[in-house]
């Protein structure tokens, strides 16, 4: 499972280690104060492996500002799930998920796309460990 956690929303997605693919489960709003029991109610049904959290950084490799939120963010959910923690590049996945956002029913949001980009990515990445 990915998390692409932002100031205002977190996208959520799910993957498939065995065709590398991913896709966009939901998008939550941070400042609900039920996103960690949203979140573990789709840990409950998904059952992931691991957890996977965006890094963002800037062109010249250097963190963002939101890196100690999202730090904080990937700590808690390690803390609370108790599964193996990954972190992966997350550069661009906003604006080429604006490519997979559906215009009609039940698209689970920019940031739940972004999140799968985030997914697919790691396990390009991690071909042989994943």
């Amino acid at each position: 499972m990915a998390f692409d956690y932002g100031q205002r929303r977190i996208g959520v997605a799910i993957g498939d280690r065995l065709t590398a693919s991913a896709r966009g489960l939901v998008t939550l709003n941070t400042r609900d104060d039920d996103t960690l029991e949203r979140i573990e109610a789709l840990m409950l049904e998904w059952r992931p492996e691991a957890l996977v959290v965006g890094w963002p950084t800037r062109d010249d490799g250097a963190p963002t500002a939101l890196g100690p939120a999202i730090e904080s963010f990937a700590d808690r959910l390690g803390r609370h799930f108790g599964l193996p923690l990954y972190w992966a590049d997350e550069r661009l996945t906003s604006h080429l998920g604006r490519e997979r956002v559906r215009k009609r029913g039940n698209d689970p949001g920019l940031d739940a796309h972004a999140a799968a980009l985030i997914l697919e990515g790691w396990f390009m990445e991690n071909a042989d460990n994943a």
